[in-house]
């Protein structure tokens, strides 16, 4: 009965271990396809992989401690060797994970400043010609002028009424260009205000994961030391 009960807890053991080998080893194949090419430099890349590496690491994590689970018990000379490196291993990843902290602050706000230098090149494409037609139109001094100008801006021949105040037309229109350059200016604070929302937003949700991974691997490290000791079976 010993026995039998001696041979079922080896079993639960062995298919816990393993099912955590497996889990880590697809945490490497994982980890191996999202870096590989690698992006060094590129702040994208870089906040993408923290990201992505944080939201991952609850396998790794859960992985790690069934492979630890039961400590020294049925383990075999190889899997002695492998604990002792995945004990370390664990010391490395919490260093890792918190200098991926740092690393995620500084490409948020590379990636800020980049977005906005990507969002004010295209407001002003749009705004310049706008700024360049009001002056033309404020330039304008008689309706033949402003005939000119709005035959030019359009591209097409343009017949003023002799009943059109030309005047009030030219105003209205620097009144209505006036008017757009406002609405996109004000899209344009959106927009920027959004973006900002949604990297600040990642940037503490990834920084919090990293360190509170660091913490976990830290502490896995911590209560393994069971692993880095040399042990002989008497």
């Amino acid at each position: 009965m010993m026995n039998q009960f001696r041979g079922q807890q080896v079993f639960s053991l062995s298919v816990i271990r393993l099912v955590g080998y497996g889990l880590l080893l697809m945490a490497v194949i994982d980890f191996i396809s999202l870096t590989v090419p690698p992006q060094l430099m590129n702040p994208d890349w870089e906040l993408h992989i923290t990201g992505a590496l944080v939201e991952r690491i609850p396998v790794t994590l859960l992985g790690i401690a069934l492979i630890f689970y039961g400590e020294r018990n049925d383990r075999t000379p190889i899997e002695q060797f492998l604990l002792k490196w995945l004990s370390w291993l664990s010391l490395i990843l919490a260093i890792a994970f918190f200098l991926l902290i740092p690393l995620s602050i500084s490409n948020s706000i590379r990636i800020y400043h980049s977005q906005n230098a990507k969002v004010t090149l295209q407001m002003n494409r749009r705004i310049d010609p706008m700024n360049k037609f009001k002056k033309q139109l404020k330039s304008a001094n008689s309706p033949e002028q402003i005939k000119n100008i709005l035959q030019i801006q359009s591209r097409r021949r343009i017949d003023i009424p002799t009943s059109v105040d030309t005047n009030e037309l030219r105003d209205n229109l620097i009144k209505n260009l006036t008017q757009k350059e406002d609405d996109l200016q004000s899209q344009v604070k959106k927009v920027r205000s959004e973006k900002a929302h949604k990297i600040i937003k990642n940037c503490l949700k990834w920084s919090l994961g990293s360190l509170i991974s660091a913490f976990i691997f830290l502490f896995i490290w911590k209560n393994t030391i069971w692993a880095r000791i040399e042990y002989n079976v008497d």
